[in-house]
């Protein structure tokens, strides 16, 4: 069985989390690694079994022919898949996700990566009073990056092959910033408290209320200005940037001085990671069975 997401050409930290992740929470189970997409559809309907675990990938773009295997993946970019015996679902990142393929809402236990608990260690010091982590659209641009330079605190480039690179900073930090849903999901998992943010009249927030209902938490971002880059690299288009990152840097100064906070409760972190964990295991079971494929 093949552990199938989303590669983005840049590097995603959430998405890329998903081959150095599954293979330690579940041994002996996957042989590789492939790329969720309309152009992978071909080829992964060759495939035996997939599993698909982190990512906004439950969708139509799944191939009908493999046994799949869900655990912890949600919808919100494309048409939902239609639920039949190939589809073996543990559990989604949501109880929005789950209505939406026509199961129970209790399967919405949340998102796996507050598995990582489990794996990694946090420090017994931070390293980063506080870090900021935007959205991997929001930081090609490069604007945030100066900003944050400019205020005196840690930027978290999301793009990046090395997934833990970017967790290690995240946890390392006392208070994080995030336009990242993964920035938020592994800072509330370590119980650092986090802000959501957003810059992107297009964010996705079918993916944000569905992980945050999972944990019985709210959803309202803080609105920052949008600064889009501009390729044809225009006199105007630059003072107008520039005005805009002015304007971007004394937002984010009212945000550091509130401190506010979106924490879960860490009781409810404890009985997720249990019933992901036992969820876990009967997919183990499952997958090793000889009538899984």
């Amino acid at each position: 069985m093949k552990i199938c997401y989303y590669h983005d050409t840049e590097g995603n930290f959430g998405d890329d989390l998903n081959a150095w992740m599954w293979p330690k929470l579940l041994p002996g189970i996957f042989n590789g690694t492939c790329k969720h997409g309309q152009e992978y559809y071909a080829e992964n309907n060759e495939e035996p079994a997939l599993f698909y675990g982190i990512g906004t990938i439950l969708d139509e773009r799944i191939p009908q022919k493999p046994r799949k295997y869900i655990a912890g993946v949600g919808t919100g970019y494309f048409a939902p898949p239609a639920i039949d015996d190939s589809y073996n679902v543990y559990f989604v990142r949501g109880p929005r996700t789950a209505q939406k393929i026509g199961l129970s809402p209790s399967l919405g236990i949340g998102d796996p990566a507050i598995l990582l608990k489990e794996l990694l260690k946090q420090p017994e010091k931070p390293l980063h009073r506080t870090s900021l982590i935007m959205h991997c659209d929001t930081a090609k641009t490069g604007y945030w990056k100066k900003i944050a330079e400019k205020l005196g605190i840690n930027h978290i480039d999301p793009r990046t092959t090395d997934p833990l690179k970017v967790i290690n900073e995240l946890i390392a930090s006392e208070y994080v910033i995030t336009e990242s849903l993964h920035g938020a999901i592994i800072a509330d998992a370590f119980g650092i408290p986090w802000r959501p943010i957003t810059t992107m009249p297009s964010i996705n927030q079918f993916k944000w209320h569905d992980w945050c209902e999972s944990l019985n938490i709210e959803y309202h971002p803080a609105p920052l200005v949008s600064i889009y880059d501009d390729p044809s690299n225009s006199l105007v288009k630059s003072m107008v940037n520039k005005g805009k990152a002015f304007l971007g840097e004394r937002q984010l100064k009212v945000l550091l001085k509130e401190e506010k906070s979106y924490n879960s409760d860490q009781g409810v972190i404890s009985s997720r990671i249990s019933h992901m964990l036992e969820k876990l295991e009967q997919l183990s079971i499952d997958a090793k069975s000889p009538e899984s494929v």
